[in-house]
């Protein structure tokens, strides 16, 4: 078969475009990226396609010339910048569900969420839920996947949870009560494949989860031994207290961490087995087997213990520029600064312009560090500055050097923490 997948780069994408070809189909990979698809096959057509403005069916036609299938498995967790939840979730999935049953596609599978239902509040949700609609409204064979919260390598969602349960203490929404039903991502392209395979037809929503729930305060501390540490004590917190905390995600830098995904979390995650068992004629895999009875690799417990460190870093390190900058300006006295720039050759006008030219650009340093600002480059630059100035110091100002307390030799571990902020954030998803 000829299979348009959205989302071909993203880890349940990428798991379904592997089982896809296995399976012999071609498959035209929609991406906003195609650079960035990890395969490279010859039944693979790379298709650049930027779902903030694929909303119309006039876009998609045109991709959808001999096109048996559409698998859409767009989905962002939490909206950030040019994304919407109401765009990609809703909009452009909807706009290219029309345009496949005016194109002939014979089947339509797509990967919505569980709880993306009647009872559905969050926006999150509700979003999948209108192209969910969309789809269950068009005449063709059409499938609404709804999985759990899925796990496997690469998982975004299991970066969180497994630096969650690597904290010291647990601090649980209503004492972790709440059931999760985790689906291997494997088992989702599983089903998806299914789906495709011309002797299964008919109009279904399928929820896909693990064979039994889990709670909440159980699935921590499993993944917690799993990372090699030993029992955490845990807290009950009142949900309105896992509310404002989660509140603070956006200015930590942490999407994920926000107000609908704990109203989700609460609503809990589970569903009956069975439809998923029957669609792939086997029980779904086991979180035993799959995942607790492997121990975290050193780059998964590291990745757990950085988690929440990566903001806190990038705050210090705002903090530095900007308490450097506002120091000069208001508190340290000018005419020791004008001696110490003196002393390093510059005199005259030059003093007072490089003093405020100096703090400004310290504070703003620290704002744009703040604002994530080209996090990367933004680093670089902080990295070669600092190291101008170590070194013009260190050359013309040498007692610095010597100094008992190493007010210039401290320049060298913030010189490692701006390089490996910087390796942080390019490792972001």
């Amino acid at each position: 078969m000829h299979i348009l997948l959205t989302g071909a780069t993203g880890f349940i994408g990428n798991a379904i475009l592997r089982a896809l070809l296995r399976q012999g189909h071609q498959v035209s990979a929609s991406c906003r990226r195609p650079d960035r698809l990890p395969i490279a096959s010859p039944d693979i057509t790379p298709l650049p396609v930027d779902f903030t403005s694929a909303d119309s069916e006039d876009y998609w036609l045109p991709h959808l010339n001999g096109v048996d299938a559409i698998v859409n498995c767009v989905g962002i967790i939490a909206e950030s910048g040019g994304t919407s939840f109401a765009q990609l979730h809703a909009r452009a999935p909807a706009a290219l569900f029309r345009a496949g049953a005016q194109a002939g596609v014979k089947k339509i599978v797509e990967l919505s969420a569980l709880g993306a239902d009647g009872h559905a509040e969050s926006a999150y949700h509700l979003s999948k839920k209108a192209a969910d609609d969309t789809l269950r409204g068009l005449p063709l064979d059409w499938f609404v996947l709804q999985p759990s919260i899925v796990y496997g390598d690469g998982a975004q969602s299991g970066g969180l949870f497994n630096a969650l349960a690597a904290l010291p203490v647990h601090l649980l929404p209503e004492g972790g009560r709440q059931l999760l039903q985790p689906i291997q991502v494997d088992d989702v392209a599983a089903a998806v494949c299914r789906c495709l395979d011309p002797a299964v037809g008919g109009q279904k929503t399928v929820a896909l989860v693990g064979p039994s729930p889990i709670a909440y305060a159980d699935w921590l501390q499993a993944l917690r031994r799993r990372l090699g540490k030993p029992p955490a004590p845990s807290f009950s917190i009142p949900y309105s207290c896992a509310l404002s905390a989660a509140g603070l995600g956006k200015w930590l830098g942490e999407p994920i961490l926000n107000k609908d995904n704990i109203a989700m979390l609460s609503r809990g995650n589970s569903a009956a087995s069975g439809p998923v068992a029957e669609l792939l004629g086997r029980p779904p895999l086991s979180m035993a087997s799959q995942l607790f009875e492997k121990p975290a690799s050193q780059a998964e417990r590291w990745h757990a213990g950085l988690y929440f460190l990566r903001p806190l870093l990038c705050l210090s390190i705002a903090l530095v520029w900007l308490w450097s900058g506002i120091t000069s300006l208001l508190f340290y006295p000018h005419e020791l600064s004008y001696q110490l720039l003196a002393d390093t050759g510059i005199t005259g006008i030059g003093a007072p312009l490089t003093l405020y030219g100096l703090a400004a650009l310290d504070i703003v340093l620290g704002l744009a560090t703040l604002a994530r600002f080209h996090s990367s480059r933004l680093m670089l630059w902080q990295f070669w500055l600092v190291l101008a100035y170590s070194v013009v110091v260190a050359l013309r100002l040498p007692e610095f050097v010597f100094h008992p307390f190493g007010p210039l030799l401290k320049n060298i571990p913030f010189l490692i923490c701006l390089l490996i902020y910087r390796q942080l954030e390019g490792e972001k998803p």
